[in-house]
């Protein structure tokens, strides 16, 4: 027999599947905790769940009392009674109904149905079928949603209670309370949020993707908390903090201030000045023009003449540069730009190459490797794939130093 430590772990796992969609964290941020890492100790078995702290969960999650101990010798008689008696009869008729129409109505398994119409989990939704969980007005909106169905098919009472809610929650935006006390209240906090953003009724739902019914029950005076996700959805629109929504703690609106992320450059440490006497003066020895197949064909200039030069740092006293003519390099190299190209630096794999063919085409590649004769080149331009060349028929390959803007460019 299980104890109450291990019925309660199981417990918790259970509600955070089912109302945090197995997120540690949405259930940290419901339960007013800074991190989830005390609600993983919970889970993992490394903190045991108190008397106090599973009473905090049912209340937070929408369970009944006593829910965390059910089965133990813990839970007082009559609310044994009560959990043990589990649905009335016409809810159990309601989920017969329900699910005679899943099985006829839908394509969708249990889990791609939970998913695509915010129900939950695969086991919330088997649970609403087989008549192991009742069936509210969010649901029942959400199943007749997904089959095509009004909510009286397989409700008729539920119906009545989205009908009677209609009736006396008109679709307006409420105002704002004018006692402070009054965001107590769920319902009083959503009526807030409502009044400061200018949102009726139809306008919150569609932000959430709920049916207006949904939210005409968020504010009756004693309804139940939104779920953990919707109050999400608003953090993410208006900034509204999802503790304070759910549970009134803490501050209303979270902070707007952004942290840096650990791994963004920095001037300081991530820039290093070049020193002067390392750049020379580059020749502009040719034109690479733009032919077919994502090629250049090669327009060379006599020896000792050329078409200017560029600046740039290296040692290789034989360095050369190329005017790039097109398109076809794009977003590497870019029309009227220089590729500035080391001849006597030792190629590795994974380096970027010029590479000049017997055939008089040259091409902007990376080496990928040479094998069995073969050069396998990689493109930089994704429209244009691996291209192998027999070794014999590679008249140059050379070093990339690097891509020049036309604005170093300068006149002989």
């Amino acid at each position: 027999m299980k104890s109450i430590k291990e019925i309660r772990r199981e417990k918790l796992a259970m509600a955070i599947e089912e109302k945090c969609e197995g997120n540690q964290s949405r259930a940290a941020e419901a339960l007013g905790y800074s991190s989830p890492s005390l609600v993983n100790r919970y889970v993992s078995g490394a903190k045991d769940i108190g008397d106090r702290t599973a009473r905090k969960i049912e209340e937070t999650f929408g369970y009944p009392e006593f829910w965390m101990d059910e089965g133990t010798s813990l839970v007082p008689p009559k609310a044994a009674l009560s959990l043990a008696r589990g649905l009335e009869p016409w809810q159990i008729e309601d989920a017969a109904r329900l699910r005679e129409m899943f099985e006829t109505k839908t394509r969708y398994s249990q889990e791609e149905f939970g998913r695509r119409f915010e129900i939950g989990s695969q086991g919330m939704v088997w649970q609403y079928l087989n008549g192991r969980r009742a069936l509210n007005i969010k649901a029942a909106s959400a199943f007749a949603n997904g089959l095509g169905v009004s909510v009286d098919a397989f409700s008729p009472r539920l119906a009545e209670e989205i009908r009677l809610a209609s009736s006396h929650v008109a679709d307006f935006i409420p105002a704002v309370p004018a006692d402070a006390e009054l965001d107590k209240r769920p319902s009083d906090r959503i009526a807030l949020v409502m009044a400061e953003q200018h949102l009726d009724v139809r306008d919150l739902a569609q932000l959430l993707g709920v049916e207006p019914a949904v939210v005409r029950a968020w504010l009756e005076p004693e309804a139940p908390k939104m779920g953990l996700h919707h109050a999400v959805k608003l953090q993410e629109a208006y900034g509204y903090s999802p503790k304070w929504l759910l549970n009134g703690a803490g501050d209303q609106k979270l902070s707007g201030a952004v942290e840096p992320e650990l791994d963004e450059p920095t001037l300081p440490f991530d820039t290093f000045p070049i020193p002067q006497d390392a750049f020379r003066r580059i020749p502009v020895q040719g034109m690479a023009q733009l032919g077919d197949n994502g090629h250049f064909v090669d327009v060379e200039y006599p020896v000792g003449h050329g078409d200017g030069y560029v600046y740039f740092p290296t040692r290789d006293p034989d360095a050369y540069a190329l005017r790039c003519n097109g398109e076809s390099m794009r977003p590497r190299v870019k029309h009227n730009e220089f590729v500035v190209v080391e001849p006597n630096t030792q190629i590795q794999n994974g380096d970027e190459v010029l590479v000049k063919s017997q055939d008089g085409r040259v091409m902007v590649k990376e080496l990928a490797y040479v094998r069995d004769g073969i050069v396998h080149l990689s493109s930089v331009n994704e429209k244009h794939g691996m291209l192998r060349i027999p070794h014999e028929q590679v008249e140059r390959m050379h070093f990339v130093a690097g891509i020049v803007k036309r604005s170093a460019w300068r006149p002989d």
